[in-house]
C-alpha cells in the first residue's frame, strides 16, 4: 500500500499521455462490454428455448397453409403430450404505420405449451368466455392507450364474411413474458372466432405447436410428424424451438465470429497504444528507478512497481468502460432486444484488462529489471 501513491505520481508524469491513454481504454471496454453482452443475449436466447416443445411450418416457405384437423394424428402420436394451431391476423390501428400482429390460437393450449407467457386464469377465463376476446401484453396496451373493457377496431387485408375489412375485438385481459416483462408486442384471440368470420384458408394454420414428453426423443417425433403430411400438398417441416432460434442466428451471420473479430481488433490496435505509453513512461522515467534501486529497493521490486502502474492505469479504465455499457446496456437492448449484460461479461473485462497491463509492461519492465544501478542513472 505504500507504493500505491507512487504508482499514482507515476501515472501523471505526462498527463496529456495518460488521459488519451485512458480514453482509448475507456472506449475500448465500452465497445467490449457492448459486444459481449450481444454475444451473451443471444446465448441466453437460445438456450432459453425449449427442447420439449416442437415447431412445424410448412416446408416450403410461404407454402399452403396446414389443416387443423391434422392436430388429431399428432397427438395420437406417441410421447406427444399436447398439441395446438397458430394462424397471424396482420392489421392497423386507426393509422396504417401503426400494425399490429395478432395472433389465433387456441388459448387454453396455446398458453400450457408457451409456459414463459404468465397469464392470469381469470383473464384466461376471459378470453375463453368472450367470442371476440383479445389479450394483450402492458407494452403493447401501453403504446397504443389501450384499457381493458376497450373495444380494439383493426384494419386488415382479410376480408370478413360479411364483407368488411374491420376486425373489432374486445380487450378482457393481459399477458406478458415473465422472464423479460414489458418488452413484448403481442396480443392473442381465439381462433374459433377468427376462422369462423375468415373468408380464405379456414381450418388451417400456418404453425403447429407441440409439447413432447421426452426432449431426447425430439428428432424422432419431429420425424413422425412430418410423416404424416410427406404424401400430400401440405409437407411439413418440424424443429425443436432451440434448432429454430440457432437456425435464425445462421442465417444473419456468425453473430459471435464477428463481435469476437471487432473486439480482438480493438484490444490489439489498444495493446499498441497502452505498450507506446508504458515504454515512453519508463524510459524517462528511468534515472528516478536507478535511485530507487541505489536506496536498496530490489529488482523484483521495481519490476512489481511498473507492472503495478499498467494494471492501475489499465483495470481502473476498463472498469470505467465497462461500467459506461452496464449503464447503456438498457437502450441498447430497447434497439436490439438481447442484450445479457451479466456479472460474467464483467468479470471477463476486468481479467482481458489485467492481461493487456501485462503484456504492454512486460518488456519496459523487463529493461529496467536488467539494468544497472550506474546505467540507470546514466540514461537521459
Amino acid at each position: 500500500m505504500k507504493f500505491l501513491p507512487l504508482v499514482w505520481t507515476a501515472l501523471w508524469h505526462r498527463p496529456a499521455r495518460t488521459v488519451f491513454t485512458l480514453l482509448s481504454i475507456v472506449a475500448a471496454f465500452v465497445l467490449f462490454g457492448s459486444l459481449q453482452g450481444l454475444n451473451a443475449g443471444f446465448d441466453k436466447a437460445v438456450v432459453d428455448q425449449q427442447l420439449d416443445t416442437l415447431i412445424t411450418d410448412s416446408r416450403v416457405p410461404g407454402g399452403p397453409a396446414m389443416p387443423v384437423a391434422a392436430l388429431r394424428e399428432i397427438e395420437e402420436l406417441p410421447g406427444v403430450v399436447l398439441a395446438t394451431q397458430r394462424a397471424t391476423l396482420i392489421g392497423w390501428y386507426q393509422q396504417p404505420k401503426n400494425t399490429v400482429a395478432v395472433i389465433a390460437a387456441d388459448a387454453a393450449k396455446w398458453f400450457s405449451i408457451r409456459p414463459r407467457l404468465a397469464v392470469a386464469t381469470e383473464q384466461m377465463n376471459a378470453l375463453l368466455a368472450t367470442r371476440t376476446g383479445m389479450l394483450a401484453t402492458p407494452a403493447l396496451q401501453s403504446y397504443y392507450g389501450w384499457k381493458i373493457g376497450d373495444k380494439i377496431p383493426l384494419q386488415t387485408s382479410l376480408p370478413k364474411r360479411d364483407g368488411s375489412r374491420s376486425w373489432t375485438f374486445d380487450l378482457v385481459g393481459t399477458f406478458d413474458v415473465s422472464d423479460n416483462p414489458g418488452k413484448a408486442y403481442l396480443s392473442v384471440i381465439n381462433y374459433d372466432y377468427f376462422d369462423a368470420e375468415r373468408t380464405s384458408e379456414i381450418g388451417t394454420a400456418e404453425r403447429f405447436l407441440i409439447r413432447i414428453a421426452d426432449p431426447n426423443r425430439s428428432a424422432r417425433t419431429a420425424l413422425a410428424i412430418d410423416g404424416l403430411f410427406a404424401n400430400s400438398s401440405h409437407q411439413t417441416r418440424t424443429r425443436s424451438e432451440k434448432e429454430i432460434a440457432q437456425s435464425r442466428l445462421k442465417q444473419i451471420g456468425d453473430i459471435r465470429f464477428l463481435t469476437n473479430a471487432v473486439v480482438g481488433s480493438v484490444l490489439f490496435t489498444l495493446l499498441f497504444v497502452t505498450g507506446n505509453t508504458m515504454r515512453q513512461s519508463v524510459r524517462e522515467r528511468t534515472p528516478e528507478f536507478g535511485v530507487l534501486k541505489a536506496l536498496g529497493s530490489s529488482d523484483g521490486g521495481i519490476l512489481l512497481l511498473v507492472l503495478a502502474e499498467a494494471l492501475t492505469l489499465c483495470v481502473l479504465a476498463a472498469m470505467l468502460g465497462l461500467g459506461i455499457a452496464l449503464a447503456a446496456a438498457p437502450l441498447l437492448e430497447e434497439v436490439i432486444g438481447v442484450v445479457e449484460f451479466s456479472w460474467r461479461v464483467i468479470a471477463n473485462g476486468i481479467f482481458v484488462a489485467g492481461l493487456l497491463a501485462l503484456v504492454s509492461a512486460v518488456v519496459p519492465a523487463w529493461s529496467i529489471w536488467r539494468s544497472s544501478v550506474v546505467d540507470a542513472l546514466d540514461r537521459r
